[in-house]
């Protein structure tokens, strides 16, 4: 009896996947790359991971993958300030992006078995925490390495603060036009990255009106955000 043609799609994607795998180990040990470009690494797997087709355990595991690998990343970028680390993130914030857009088009799955009691919502909250917290990064990492080179003015400080409430203002609001959720969670946690920057690190970092206009500027965003909301869901469409 021959085997479906679905298995046989499985076993060439996880081979091909295990072998890209290998070379990246081999590549490693052969070309003496430096260890904090493993993350690089890892996240381009992640990101070739996420191409595959979500179905299955790849429903979660591509997701998955994408949050932990952005964020790892991220995190060896604080420590090191390596500029090329910043692609670590990137790729699978681009990762995150083509998940999103076919989890959006696609039928929500049907659990059986094992898998019956496990939330149908977290590859979506996966996916949006990653393009949430990726575009925090990419924005942090491009700013500090572009926007604060032989520049000494101080109100440089605020420009990252209203990109993030920009960045999370705009999720929410996805997450309102889509009527989903997962956007609109990763939204809050951009914002509370904003909020959380205004109130802790600008407040102690720029002084006079440069304080003064910081606050005044992420609240007044924070206020059109809920005039936007208020509006009921359906308005915008009835109006076309």
């Amino acid at each position: 009896m021959n085997a479906p043609p679905s298995l046989d799609s499985r076993v060439l994607h996880f081979a091909g996947l295990g072998l890209l795998a290998l070379a990246a180990i081999f590549g490693w040990q052969e070309l003496q790359l430096e260890a904090v470009l493993v993350a690089v690494v890892a996240s381009g797997i992640a990101t070739v991971v996420s191409a595959q087709r979500l179905e299955g355990a790849m429903r979660w595991l591509a997701p998955a993958l994408l949050l932990v690998t952005a964020q790892v990343s991220a995190l060896t970028w604080l420590a090191f300030k390596v500029p090329l680390l910043l692609l670590g993130v990137a790729l699978p914030v681009l990762g995150a992006s083509w998940v999103a857009v076919r989890l959006l088009r696609s039928q929500p799955p049907t659990l059986t078995g094992a898998m019956s009691g496990l939330p149908l919502r977290v590859p979506e909250f996966l996916t949006w925490q990653t393009l949430g917290l990726g575009l925090m990064a990419t924005s942090g990492g491009a700013y500090f390495h572009l926007m604060t080179m032989h520049v000494d003015d101080i109100a440089r400080r605020l420009v990252l603060t209203l990109v993030w409430t920009l960045i999370g203002l705009g999720l929410v609001l996805l997450g309102r036009r889509l009527t989903d959720t997962a956007p609109r969670d990763a939204g809050f946690v951009v914002l509370a990255g904003a909020v959380l920057k205004a109130t802790m690190y600008d407040t102690t970092h720029l002084f006079g009106g440069l304080r003064i206009g910081v606050l005044v500027a992420v609240s007044a965003l924070l206020l059109l955000g809920a005039q936007v909301l208020k509006r009921p869901a359906g308005s915008a469409t009835e109006a076309r």
